[in-house]
């Protein structure tokens, strides 16, 4: 790591640190001393910081999406800062392991947050462990009629039960699971790697587990119930991490995680996040909450739009920014490129908030010639035909609209 290229920056008080809608330069800032504010003109509803202390930290998201800051910052007092080139975080961390895990926990809280929003299931005992939600999620699963995932929260419920010794609804658990019928288990972990099948069940929504996940190959779906429907938080490809918010907050999880093709997955766990994880992948962890932040900060945009294909054609256009920030790819080739979404339509249609619609108010969306849907996959023939609809758009709605494109 070169020291050349971390830098201590000082900023008088009163000076302006970044400015709202500036492009991000590449960097990630640490507070040292003194006290960073945000600008009173321009805080955010969905912006729970006012105010940097020293060991606060911001910049990640707009560094690694390459965006804009959404706020100006300014030194409140005298300020030192720690500038660090994003490309250079995952190594520079990787010796900090208190303040990766501070850093980790803040960014974490962050996308809890967006997360509850956009499902709307702003419950208080979200962080609370309530074991008894395992029983009445597997009936909520039962009624889906996924009996594999019921008996895996059952499972989950049982052994809570025998470790803590407790008969509390362990009668009503034994009952669901022999009315199931079903020799479904969770998986058992015999190395740090593993080829699933389609429909492996890595973890149950309301289970406590702090495993960390890597997707080598295949697609995983993450989902949660809401009002007892299924609501898809993300379909996620190679390279994607996921779980890391149960290891940063040991809370149980907000959301099941299912294989939606079979896949490879890497495991990781708390007793060796630190020693067995390189720079390379503890930069991926960063990089993963960074883009989801984003992404779920677009989907909230997203959800304040009224007609339900306004909906879909700026989420499949927010997919595409996804991609190709995820690849590292330019404007230019993005417009050359045919781009394909491992979603069936009916997940697309929840992750726009859309539960049930009547065809005729997105016809023009299901007769586009620029979009394929098939059973398990969505694909977008040109990413400039898609601008062009949300241009159209952005003419009739104007604001909302204009912060997406």
């Amino acid at each position: 790591m070169s020291e050349a290229e971390i830098k201590v920056v000082n900023y008088p008080k009163g000076a302006a640190i970044v400015v709202q809608h500036a492009i991000n330069p590449g960097l990630f800032y640490i507070v040292r001393s003194g006290k960073v504010a945000v600008d009173s003109e321009h805080i955010q509803v969905d912006h729970e910081l006012t105010n940097y202390n020293p060991g606060d930290s911001f910049g990640l998201v707009s560094a690694l999406t390459e965006h804009h800051f959404l706020v100006t910052l300014f030194a409140q007092t005298d300020v030192e800062l720690l500038q660090i080139p994003i490309r250079m975080l995952g190594s520079f961390l990787k010796g900090n392991k208190d303040l990766a895990m501070k850093i980790l926990r803040l960014y974490s809280h962050e996308l809890r947050a967006l997360q509850r929003n956009l499902s709307r299931a702003n419950q208080p005992a979200d962080r609370v462990y309530l074991p008894e939600k395992l029983i009445l999620n597997a009936k909520t699963y039962m009624a889906w009629q996924k009996p594999a995932l019921a008996a895996h929260s059952l499972h989950r419920y049982l052994e809570w039960a025998d470790s803590h010794q407790t008969a509390i609804a362990r009668e009503e658990a034994e009952s669901l699971l022999q009315q199931l019928n079903s020799s479904a288990k969770p998986y058992e972990w015999t190395s740090q790697k593993a080829s699933l099948e389609a429909g492996e069940i890595l973890f149950v929504e309301s289970e406590m587990n702090q495993d960390i996940f890597v997707v080598l190959e295949g697609t995983v779906k993450l989902f949660s119930i809401v009002r007892g429907f299924e609501y898809v938080i993300d379909v996620l490809g190679v390279g994607e991490i996921f779980g890391e918010m149960g290891l940063i907050d040991n809370a149980p999880r907000m959301a099941s995680a299912v294989t939606e093709t079979p896949s490879v997955i890497l495991r990781v766990t708390p007793e060796n996040i630190f020693e067995s994880v390189g720079e390379s992948l503890m930069q991926k962890v960063f990089e993963s909450i960074a883009r989801r932040i984003w992404f779920s900060h677009q989907r909230l945009i997203i959800l304040r739009m009224q007609l339900p294909e306004k909906r879909l054609y700026a989420f499949l256009y927010n997919s595409i920014r996804d991609q190709d920030i995820r690849k590292g790819t330019n404007l230019q080739a993005s417009y050359a490129s045919v781009y394909s979404f491992p979603i069936a339509f009916e997940e697309l249609c929840s992750m726009c908030g859309i539960i049930k619609v009547k065809k005729e108010t997105i016809q023009d969306f299901l007769s586009d010639s620029n979009i394929i849907i098939s059973k398990d996959r969505i694909t977008v023939k040109s990413r400039k035909r898609i601008e062009e609809k949300l241009g159209h758009y952005k003419t009739k709605q104007g604001q909302i609209i204009a912060k997406l494109i």
